[in-house]
């Protein structure tokens, strides 16, 4: 039995010859050779600093009984006076019948960090940290809520 007849193992062989034979991109710019219309280009090389601006923090400026299916992913669980509750960049949560919902937080609520967009609170001797609208002290490594 004859798979391939003699015209299409032809055909398929020229047409692996014209693919391989065929030039490939250089390098170089296409540009750097002569062109049809005699443009001459010069290229320099220039050196800026290019400022970007971060991109706005939103906060959390009121805490309402907003009730989600589900935690965001990079969420911390913990335990304060035997209730469980959640945290996720600067937002506390506590699961409900139905979900979970926002929470204020309590004083002694501890994380390792704050989120980006803190702003820093200088009382006489005392230094705070501020994130939406939750007032936080340093205590050993920690940041309390207060």
């Amino acid at each position: 039995m004859k798979l391939f007849s003699t015209t299409s193992v032809i055909g398929y062989t020229l047409g692996c010859a014209m693919l391989l034979s065929a030039t490939s991109a250089s390098a170089n710019p296409l540009h750097r050779g002569a062109h049809r219309q005699g443009v001459v280009h010069s290229h320099q090389t220039v050196n800026t600093v290019v400022v970007t601006r971060p991109a706005p923090i939103r906060t959390v400026t009121r805490v309402s009984a907003l009730r989600l299916n589900s935690l965001p992913a990079a969420h911390v669980r913990f335990v304060h006076n035997d209730e469980r509750f959640y945290y996720s960049e600067g937002v506390y949560y506590q699961r409900k019948a139905h979900g979970y919902i926002i929470v204020k937080p309590r004083a002694g609520f501890r994380v390792a960090t704050l989120p980006r967009g803190y702003r820093v609170i200088r009382e006489g001797n005392a230094t705070f940290y501020s994130f939406n609208n939750v007032r936080y002290r340093k205590l050993n490594g920690f940041f309390v809520v207060v």
